[in-house]
Order: structure tokens, then C-alpha cells, then sequence
């Protein structure tokens, strides 16, 4: 099965995002290579602005998904937690499904390099943010303002600035996994 870097951009009044209230603005992915971290083809961004958030859903459901089988993809991103709870209130909603949250969390299998994160920042939750460990500028919390100034430009460059960072972090990690299990079972691997 291929791996995809998976993000999305969504927006939100509230001070937490809501799949239920909320709308899917960007759905972005792009195909990697697991054992290096690096780029197998181009970033695609699907952009509400252009044709509605039910378009995009519908669009992206469309060519990675199949009724009875499922996602035809590994997802790799950073705190899918929040992609698939967006995507899973959404397929329901504009493509027929029914899913469940166990669905997304537990039948699917994926990547998530935040729990990486946590650890890499001693534990703590608090800092763990992915612009606080990569070359990433700023937080999510711009693109909302952008897109009710509609500076729709500026949210594709925040999307490669962010998807650009986390396959730098990637491709460091997978660089260093083999040297970090030696060290941690002590070079019995």
C-alpha cells in the first residue's frame, strides 16, 4: 500500500475546531517514500475556494477510497487525530458512510509522528507543536485569518511551507531510526 503525507487546513470561528460546525478549507497529500521520508511525486492541494468543501471531499473520497475495502493509502502526517475526525464527520456527511471513529483510529493503519514529538520534548504536550521542531514559521492559527481576508495565496504557501517542514522531520527521523534502536536495545537489533 503507498504512504501519502496527509494534512488538512480547516476553518473555524470557534476557539476549537469542530468537524460538525467547521469546514474542511484544504485537503493536501502527496506521495513519499517511507524508508527515506522523501517526496515520490507532487504535493496536490484541493482548495475549497475553487469548488465548495462538498467537492473536495467527494473529489479526494473519490480516488482514495473504495466501499467495503477502505482507505488505499497509509497516511503519514502530524496529529492525524484531528485529520480523521474532520474527514470521518465529513465522508459521512457528503459521501454516504457511516463510520464510526473506531473506523479511522483503529482499523486504519497509519503514521502520526506527534507522539514522536512529545517525546522528543521530554514528554511534555505543552511546546510539542510541529513548528517548535522544524523549519515550519508559524502555527495553523494564521490560516483562518487568511482565508476570511481571502488571501487564499497565502494559505498555499503556508500549506508547502508546512508540508515542505514535516518531510524534512520525516526524512531526519528515518535517517536516524536505525542509529536509535541500536541505542536503545543496546545494538542487539
Amino acid at each position: 500500500m503507498a504512504e501519502y503525507y496527509l494534512d488538512l487546513e480547516v476553518y473555524s470561528k470557534g476557539r476549537r475546531p469542530d468537524p460538525s460546525r467547521d469546514k474542511i478549507i484544504t485537503i493536501q497529500f502527496q506521495p513519499i517514500d517511507l524508508k527515506t521520508g522523501k517526496p515520490r511525486g507532487e504535493l496536490e492541494v484541493l482548495k475549497e475556494w475553487e469548488s465548495g468543501e462538498e467537492e473536495i471531499i467527494r473529489q479526494f473520497f473519490g480516488r482514495f477510497f473504495s466501499r467495503g475495502v477502505g482507505w488505499s493509502f497509509v497516511p503519514v502526517g502530524y496529529n492525524l487525530n484531528f485529520e480523521f475526525e474532520f474527514l470521518l464527520h465529513k465522508f459521512n456527511r457528503y459521501c454516504g458512510t457511516s463510520w464510526t471513529s473506531l473506523d479511522f483510529h483503529y482499523n486504519i493503519p497509519h503514521i502520526d509522528l506527534k507522539p514522536l514529538v512529545i517525546l522528543l520534548n521530554g514528554g511534555e504536550f505543552r511546546g510539542s507543536a510541529l513548528h517548535n521542531f522544524t523549519s515550519k514559521k508559524t502555527g495553523g492559527w494564521v490560516v483562518p485569518q487568511y482565508y476570511e481576508n481571502r488571501e487564499f495565496g497565502k494559505i498555499e504557501e503556508y500549506v508547502s511551507m508546512e508540508a515542505q517542514a514535516f518531510l524534512e522531520f520525516l526524512q531526519k527521523v528515518m535517517a536516524n531510526s536505525s542509529t536509535w534502536l541500536n541505542d536503545l536495545l543496546g545494538n542487539k537489533f
